[in-house]
C-alpha cells in the first residue's frame, strides 16, 4: 500500500526507495494506493501548476524504470478532487508477473463518502469456487461401487 506525499520532495525519495525494494523482489508485485500524482496528462482535468507536471515526470520514469504497469480500472475517470480541479491519483502498479498471475485482476473506483477520494477495490475477478460452481455436476459410474455409496445417498 502505498501513500505518497502531496508535496514533489517527498515523493522523490519515495520513488527511490520503491525503486531500490523494486530490485529486491523476487516473483509479482503490486503497489495501490494514493499516488498524489497522475500517470498521463489526460488524468488531470482542471488548473494545476506547472510544479505538477514535474512531478508527474518523475512519476512516470519511476515506473518506467521499475517496469510497472497500471492495470487501469472501472468507474469514475478521476478518484480525487479539490475545487475545479479534478484528477486520477489513487490506482493499482503492478510487476509483469503480477499481471500474469492475475489476469482478471480490475480496480474499481467506489461512490465517495464524505471525502475528496474514492475509495478503490482491488477485485481479482471469478474465485476458484465461483468458476467451479459453473462447471456441470460429473458422475463417474465407479462410485456405486463403493462400500460407503448407498449409505452416503440415504
Amino acid at each position: 500500500m502505498v501513500y505518497a506525499s502531496p508535496h514533489i520532495q517527498g515523493r522523490v525519495q519515495l520513488w527511490r526507495d520503491l525503486c531500490m525494494i523494486a530490485t529486491q523482489v523476487d516473483g509479482p508485485w503490486n503497489l495501490m494506493g494514493d499516488f498524489n500524482v497522475v500517470l498521463h496528462s489526460y488524468e488531470r482535468q482542471g488548473s494545476s501548476p506547472s510544479s505538477s507536471i514535474r512531478g508527474d515526470n518523475a512519476f512516470r520514469k519511476f515506473a518506467n524504470h521499475c517496469s510497472l504497469i497500471d492495470i487501469g480500472y472501472q468507474g469514475a475517470p478521476f478518484n480525487w478532487h479539490r475545487g475545479l480541479l479534478y484528477e486520477h491519483l489513487d490506482r493499482s502498479l503492478v510487476s509483469y508477473d503480477w499481471h500474469i498471475s492475475f489476469p482478471d485482476a480490475s480496480l474499481i473506483h467506489l461512490n465517495p463518502f464524505k471525502s475528496d477520494h474514492s475509495p478503490i477495490l482491488l477485485h481479482f475477478g471469478l474465485d476458484e469456487n465461483l468458476r467451479r460452481r459453473k462447471r456441470p455436476f460429473g458422475f463417474e459410474a465407479a462410485w456405486l461401487t463403493h462400500e460407503a455409496f448407498q449409505g452416503l445417498m440415504q
